[in-house]
């Protein structure tokens, strides 16, 4: 008895001194337990089949988000390997491709990806592989390698009827994430809303907020009227309530970030601040660059139009820093044209002037022809209120440029370039106006001068300024179209000269496919060696007179160098193109009859090479190389012909 009550006095004893000594070792060595679990890959304790196998379902089901599991994610990844789970490893190497992509380690991702492409026996596992080409598609998009893009683009677009439901959600997703980075909104749309619906049916709750964001996206860089906005703001409430049902906290943030800039768009700034503030947590959070940059610039924004300059300057600063330093072209550019919005709300327009400057010196790493149209409209204004007309007026036509460009790729009609067309012929009237109007408010000034000290001549010598200055605004007019003309011209042939002709040939190949071919009069050398250099010249004029009756009036032609001629048809069918060469060919000999000085039996005859331009050829260079290959053809197998690609 009483052995058993010591005994009880004893454990009670142990029982209070222990207790707290345990809780406080308990305390002690907890943080060490979470340093351990977040420490690098190779101090993770080695996982069972099983563990990898669920971890990694977790992961691809949007149970765990990738970048706060990154070091178990990776840990997986290796353990496969070195456990040669070689099913379990293809999983876990198409998620560890997912995860370089969202860490922006796209140099390490381009490794992977060259490691494990060629590998068959993921080549049979048609899902696993589909992961991996939408990861290569997107790191082919982000990298500017656009010809590749495209390439696999089409590949995966051609593959779609043959694939499963869950495999065509994949191949959507990639696509629609390089529609929208090459601005083909509608093909966004398209592949999004036919994604939308298959991941309903599959019950795919990710990729259901994935599509509804690149939905929303597309209506909101649309921003054609208030019906879109609408759809806007609908579709993306709807991406952010998808993924809140989601671990994926990068999507649910981007989903965050996506809405908060529709409701920047229609200036509700308030609910814009709460969702881009959300946004902005997690980026910190997983110190994601290019998601910080995108936040921090619309936070800013909203400072901006909440006439908070101090605080939108310093915050835009920062933010040129971060988005240069990580190669955020989009952002580093965006950011800057906000600094130069501010400048010019502080007055200081010559700093807005030297930023704008800046911008448009790098210009062609913007994404999109949409935010180039924006940018030049900006420097339109800014031009026009430094009275830099010239400049203006530059901005202006390229602002057209890039307009049509938009337009061609969101627009299922040509009414909104027309538009625009007539909307850029107004404002360079106006800034002709405004010329007129800035000469005339310096005459009035004069008059006033002269009325406080003679006001009985002040009307006459008013009079007499205003005709001298109309007199010499209209001859600088005349004299500017006319040295446009003559830098496009070529003297001799009153035809196009090669700058001209090239100027011509890139807008019409920025618009639509044509055809080039290089011309080349054969045996010239001898003609001039035999009859004189004049003679020479006339064939050139009549070869001129020739093809401007042969060609239709849709097609061009220009001296390309010496008796070399470039021309660009309206046209892709061999036939029409071969026919339009015969009637050049008769017109010639019809026109060189007329040189008296020319033997009846002296047959003028050309070589041309032709190269029509496709989806995968449309740069001027390379058909013009292709062209000039194709004239070497021609020459070779004995002049007087023509050879077409």
């Amino acid at each position: 008895m009483i052995n058993k009550r010591n005994n009880t006095h004893i454990k009670i004893l142990i029982e209070r001194v222990w207790s707290p000594f345990v809780f406080a070792l308990f305390l002690l060595l907890s943080p060490l337990a979470f340093a351990q679990s977040t420490e690098p890959n190779g101090s993770l304790k080695p996982l069972n089949y099983e563990n990898t196998q669920t971890l990694i379902n977790n992961i691809r089901a949007n149970k765990l988000d990738y970048l706060l599991n990154a070091n178990k994610l990776v840990h997986a990844f290796k353990n496969s390997e070195e456990q040669n789970w070689s099913e379990l490893h293809l999983q876990a190497a198409a998620l560890y491709a997912e995860l370089l992509f969202r860490q922006e380690e796209f140099e390490a991702l381009n490794i992977h990806l060259t490691k494990y492409l060629n590998n068959q026996q993921l080549i049979k596992q048609k899902d696993l592989h589909l992961l991996f080409l939408e990861a290569q598609l997107k790191y082919l998009s982000q990298s500017e390698k656009l010809t590749q893009a495209k390439e696999l683009a089409t590949r995966l677009e051609n593959q779609i009827p043959q694939l499963l439901a869950k495999e065509k959600i994949i191949t959507l997703r990639a696509l629609a994430y390089y529609y929208t980075d090459t601005d083909a909104l509608r093909k966004t749309l398209s592949a999004a809303l036919t994604g939308l619906e298959l991941s309903i049916k599959n019950n795919d709750i990710a990729s259901q907020g994935y599509f509804y964001r690149k939905i929303a996206d597309a209506y909101n860089y649309l921003n054609d009227n208030k019906k879109h906005n609408d759809k806007a703001i609908y579709y993306a409430k709807k991406a952010v309530t998808t993924f809140e049902k989601t671990n994926d906290g990068l999507f649910t943030a981007k989903a965050h970030w996506s809405l908060g800039n529709v409701f920047l768009e229609i200036s509700d700034t308030k609910n814009a601040l709460v969702y881009l503030n959300k946004a902005l947590q997690y980026f910190k959070k997983v110190n994601m660059k290019k998601g910080l940059a995108f936040a921090q610039y619309s936070i800013a924004n909203i400072q901006y139009q909440q006439a908070n300059y101090t605080t939108a300057l310093t915050l835009v600063k920062e933010n040129i820093e971060l988005a240069r330093s990580a190669n955020i072209h989009d952002m580093h550019l965006a950011s800057l044209i906000l600094l130069a919005d501010i400048y010019i709300k502080q007055n200081r327009l010559d700093d807005a002037n030297t930023v704008n400057n800046d911008v448009y010196s790098n210009m062609d790493k913007f994404s999109r022809s949409i935010y180039k149209a924006q940018f030049l409209a900006k420097r339109y204004e800014l031009k026009r209120k430094l009275n830099l007309t010239e400049d203006a007026f530059e901005a202006i036509e390229n602002k057209l440029i890039y307009t049509i460009k938009h337009y061609e790729a969101t627009s299922e009609s040509n009414i909104k370039t027309l538009q625009i067309k007539f909307e850029v012929k107004e404002k360079e009237d106006k800034i002709l106006q405004l010329e007129y109007e800035k000469d005339i408010n310096k005459l009035r000034a004069t008059e006033e001068h002269q009325q406080k000290i003679i006001w009985r001549l002040s009307a006459s010598i008013a009079f007499i300024i205003v005709i001298v200055t109309l007199f010499l605004f209209y001859r600088q007019a005349l004299q500017r179209k006319k040295y446009r003309s003559i830098a496009f011209t070529d003297f001799l042939t009153n035809s196009l000269n090669r700058r001209g002709i090239m100027k011509q040939a890139k807008l019409i190949l920025n618009r639509q496919k044509a055809t080039i071919a290089i011309i080349d009069l054969d045996y010239f050398k001898q003609i001039n060696d035999k009859f004189g250099h004049d003679i020479g010249d006339l064939v050139l004029i009549k070869f001129a007179q020739a093809a401007k009756d042969a060609l239709t009036n849709a097609d061009l032609f220009g001296r390309y160098g010496g008796e070399e001629w470039l021309f660009v048809l309206n046209t892709t069918d061999e036939n029409i193109i071969k026919k339009l060469f015969e009637k050049l060919n008769f017109k010639l000999a019809e026109y060189c009859n007329d040189i008296q000085a020319l033997p009846k039996n002296e047959v003028v005859t050309f070589s041309a090479g032709v190269a029509i331009s496709n989806n995968k050829n449309n740069s001027l260079d390379e058909l013009i190389k292709l062209a000039d290959l194709k004239l070497y053809k021609a020459k070779q197998n004995g002049r007087n012909q023509i050879v077409i690609d």
